[in-house]
């Protein structure tokens, strides 16, 4: 009997010391909200503070998170801990476009891949991608893109001159009023990084021609030439005695005495009279370039050029009235085509 109740005493014992084992760590235990960086988690914990929390579950810190409460702050049961971690600021530039924003990424190659930007065509990155982020680092991207662009652009109407004698010398008059036409063009653009660096024009479709502007301009002594229409300023009038010449043989490919090939509107000229170089206009003949000179030319005589002999005969010689132009810089050779 003596042996029984000492084992039911020792049961006893034992129940009444794991009863206050267990009633002192319920004592000890307390439930905690943590949480970090916006995620949301509750642990049960004997620690004392919260330094002493966080060591327990191996979180780290740097040095500008913010925690709330302070780490020193003594663990109650049902408390909320708060841990803002500091996220530097970037400055994203994607193709000239800035935008700024926070991020926990740690390195440039990771926020281009969470911009979806690791496959882009001639990607250009800088820093480079495996640059650790900094604060207020600025992030340059570039990508190339071909686009076919579709837009309507303006036509410039042109300014043509006429002169005439009807308005005083300088005077100018606007007879028709310019205005633009408009064109649609459809051209493929290749961009870099936003810039335009070539444009390919595909087509071109005129939607509405331009309007040339004419504006009359006085001189005071003009001829106006049959061939071209236009109206002439002089400077000097010589009555000569002109006659016709060609090339040997007629195939118009000679050259001058000044160097250059032969061509209908060069002259030859008499040089102590009319400098070779000077343009002229000559009556019943046009547009002239005092080009060459003859061993019969001199004194107030002429000699045109013409293509062919039978040309040189039907004009044979006659007496013709030679304007020097007071526009010295007429190609005469384009004004004749």
């Amino acid at each position: 009997m003596k042996n029984r109740s000492r084992i039911a005493l020792l049961v006893i014992v034992l129940f009444m010391l794991g009863t206050v084992s267990i009633t002192a760590y319920q004592s000890l235990s307390k439930i905690i909200t943590l949480v970090d960086d916006g995620k949301v988690t509750q642990y049960e914990t004997d620690a004392n503070s919260v330094t002493e929390l966080l060591q327990q579950l191996d979180i780290e810190l740097n040095t500008k998170d913010i925690v709330v409460p302070s780490i020193d702050t003594k663990i109650e049961d049902g408390m909320k801990i708060t841990i803002n971690r500091w996220k530097p600021t970037v400055n994203f530039v994607l193709n000239g476009e800035r935008i700024s924003f926070k991020t926990s990424f740690k390195t440039v190659g990771e926020i281009i891949a969470a911009k979806g930007l690791q496959g882009a065509e001639a990607l250009s990155v800088s820093p480079s991608q495996n640059s650790a982020i900094e604060d207020n680092m600025d992030i340059i991207v570039k990508t190339k893109e071909v686009k076919t662009v579709v837009e309507d652009r303006p036509m410039s109407f042109n300014v043509i001159e006429k002169t005439t004698t009807e308005l005083k010398s300088g005077e100018t008059k606007v007879t028709q009023e310019g205005k633009n036409g408009l064109k649609q063009v459809i051209s493929e653009k290749i961009l870099v990084g936003g810039e335009l660096i070539e444009e390919t024009i595909k087509e071109v479709i005129v939607k509405e021609e331009p309007k040339d502007q004419i504006v009359l301009k006085g001189i005071e002594k003009g001829i106006q030439d049959a061939l071209t229409g236009k109206n002439y300023e002089y400077t000097k009038v010589y009555d000569m005695e002109a006659s016709a010449y060609t090339n040997s043989g007629g195939d118009g490919r000679g050259y001058t005495a000044s160097g250059i090939k032969t061509f209908v509107g060069v002259v030859a000229v008499d040089p102590r009279v009319i400098p070779l170089g000077t343009k002229l206009y000559v009556e019943g003949y046009g547009l002239a370039l005092a080009a060459d000179t003859g061993g019969a030319i001199k004194g107030n005589k002429i000699d045109l050029f013409f293509t062919t002999e039978r040309e040189c005969y039907q004009f044979g010689r006659r007496p013709k009235t030679v304007y020097v132009l007071k526009d010295q810089s007429i190609d005469i050779a384009s004004e004749r085509n």
